[in-house]
């Protein structure tokens, strides 16, 4: 009986999106980075009700080419 619960049981299996390789940019800056994807969609929700424009996630790797406004 404990073996049929474990065959129904589904594995998931790990997703980049559970890893804190995204950032968070807008038109200005990096507005953070390290993040897991969840994270990212609650700051973008933060900031654009801010009314920080041009807001968008992207990998850490992509946001470290953006060259800033200073």
């Amino acid at each position: 009986m404990a073996e049929q619960a474990r065959s129904k049981e589904i594995e998931t299996a790990d997703s980049e999106l559970d890893e804190r390789i995204w950032a968070v940019i807008s038109f200005e800056r990096i507005e953070a980075m390290n993040l897991m994807y969840p994270e990212a969609v609650h700051l973008v929700a933060e900031l654009e009700d801010r009314g920080v424009p041009g807001v968008c996630i992207v990998t850490n790797d992509a946001a470290s080419q953006i060259k800033t406004l200073k």
